[in-house]
């Protein structure tokens, strides 16, 4: 019986040409069934079983063996490192970089200015409302086109840029801290430099 799509003859044995579509495995099995034998004449098989089978020796199936036991272990990892990955990724980053032209400008009553850029990523699936604050040095902070200091709309999977100044009497350089908080109490910090010149 002729069913090999290449041409294979399976009597002269395995054939580097072999596609494994397994359509010689299912024609065999259905003739020795018209003839009330043992399926399995030709089937997928190890050497080592080939071999056992004949010296007549019982076939071993085992279900654990290095093989499947180290890729069963690897599975396992990826699947906990992209957990691991999913449970501590962040909802929301918060980015501010300082302007650089000008850097800083003096104004007329002696105060100094320094302006920035302040980006606010929502990757959540629901929208917020962000708190601006700053830290490390007294300020005061304006948001550019807005009334004070308002809360921060970002929709969900959104990002929303702001131009923020902030004006101190002294002209000190220091570190600044950047607080945006929810209204749940999340908290995001992004630090930057308060310069003179």
């Amino acid at each position: 019986m002729a069913v090999c799509p290449i041409g294979i003859d399976i009597r002269e044995g395995p054939n580097f040409a072999c596609i494994n579509c397994g359509l010689c495995v299912d024609a065999c099995d259905g003739v020795m069934a018209k003839l009330r034998r043992p399926r399995g004449l030709i089937d997928y098989e190890s050497w080592a079983n080939i071999e056992r089978g004949r010296s007549k020796e019982s076939l071993r199936n085992r279900l654990l063996r290095p093989k499947t036991v180290g890729l069963t272990a690897a599975c396992l990892a990826l699947a906990g490192t992209i957990g691991v990955a999913f449970a501590m990724r962040t909802t929301a980053t918060l980015s501010v970089q300082h302007d650089r032209d000008p850097v800083a400008v003096r104004l007329s009553d002696g105060s100094l200015r320094n302006a920035y850029t302040v980006k606010l990523l929502n990757k959540s699936a629901s929208p917020h409302r962000y708190t601006l604050s700053v830290g490390g040095i007294d300020a005061r902070l304006s948001i550019v086109g807005s009334d004070g200091v308002a809360p921060i709309k970002v929709a969900a999977d959104a990002s929303e840029s702001l131009r923020v100044t902030l004006t101190a009497a002294d002209a000190e350089q220091k570190d600044v801290v950047f607080t945006a908080r929810d209204e749940t109490g999340s908290t995001l910090y992004a630090t930057d430099r308060f310069v003179e010149r």
